[in-house]
């Protein structure tokens, strides 16, 4: 079987990443690790010396064409499959031996991913073009999910791409919400992930900069529903005044 990573990082050692050190100790897994950074933190040269691939986007570019890039990448190798992987995820040997047990096959496979506490982050339901968690996996109407252990199948990767309007947030939904309409089928794997939330940011400065991020993508992700855009920023807003006390975040 033909396996590719792809391992996108930012501003992260690849030694401190565990996606990255799950993926390069398969040895029947290519790995290529897309560098985000803005920093100088040596990523090349421990991808080199793990065997993995690298591919540097000059500062941070933005998830979708990282992720882009890296399907183009690995597009000439014909994969049967493709792993989609943040720089933060805690991935499994059971993970990777049922990723080896699929059938090949027109469904992007889905893993669920928890959090430390155990709470389900993905997959999700769609309701109303709002992500929503799931109460029961197994009923969910519209599934959604997080990029976070995707696997596609080497010919979707071959054609479908990240909507590049969008930097980071609903990056993987929107992706989602493409294959669907061109009816391709997702299938929830009977493995779990663990999404590691340990670094998020508590300093103001860098919540109103990830604030600003958050508002450019939805705008984009909303440009049709533009209501349910400014709704949402609203909420984030109030959220972010609640958490920090400052009345800057109700004007960002």
């Amino acid at each position: 079987m033909n396996v590719w990573a792809i391992v996108v990082i930012c501003n992260r050692r690849l030694s401190e990443s565990p996606s990255f050190i799950s993926a390069i100790s398969q040895p029947d897994i290519q790995v290529v690790v897309c560098d985000n950074s803005t920093e100088s933190l040596n990523n090349q040269e421990e991808a080199r010396q793990a065997g993995a691939w690298y591919l540097s986007m000059q500062g941070n570019k933005g998830l979708s064409k990282a992720y882009n890039r890296s399907l183009e990448f690995i597009k000439p190798n014909h994969p049967d499959w493709v792993v989609i992987l943040d720089d933060d995820t805690k991935l499994t040997d059971h993970y990777w031996n049922t990723l080896r047990s699929l059938k090949t096959d027109q469904a992007i496979h889905i893993p669920v991913v928890k959090t430390d506490s155990g709470m389900i982050i993905s997959p999700a339901e769609m309701r109303r073009d709002l992500p929503v968690a799931a109460k029961d996996i197994d009923r969910i109407k519209d599934l959604t999910a997080i990029n976070s252990g995707m696997v596609l199948p080497g010919d979707l990767a071959a054609r479908q791409r990240y909507d590049e309007r969008l930097f980071l947030d609903n990056v993987d939904h929107q992706f989602l919400k493409d294959c669907k309409s061109e009816h391709v089928k997702i299938e929830i794997m009977s493995t779990e992930l663990i999404q590691d939330f340990s670094a998020e940011e508590a300093d103001f400065d860098q919540l109103a900069r990830r604030f600003r991020i958050f508002k450019r993508d939805t705008i984009a992700y909303y440009s049709k529903n533009p209501w349910k855009g400014r709704f949402i920023l609203l909420k984030r807003r109030l959220r972010l005044f609640a958490q920090c006390r400052k009345l800057e975040a109700l004007f960002l």
